[in-house]
């Protein structure tokens, strides 16, 4: 699965809007929408194409920061 708070975070600071990435990857923007509020899973090849628009890889994309969900755990 995508991480959408990753994804939001890379698309902002490529300075694109979910309409632009949508357009440049293939997508309808609110696929793009869906997929940084965690409600749509994109097939592999979205995937590609979006970290490739973004110049990341793609392991960057699906894997959270290891230490983002460990604030306020026991």
């Amino acid at each position: 699965m995508i991480d959408g708070r990753k994804l939001k975070e890379l698309r902002e600071q490529a300075d694109l809007t979910t309409t632009q990435l949508a357009e440049d990857v293939g997508v309808s923007q609110s696929m793009i929408s869906h997929m940084e509020r965690g409600f749509k899973a994109p097939s592999l090849e979205v995937v590609v194409r979006i970290a490739s628009r973004l110049g990341v890889t793609v392991d960057e994309l699906i894997h959270s920061d290891p230490g983002a969900n460990k604030q306020g755990t026991a």
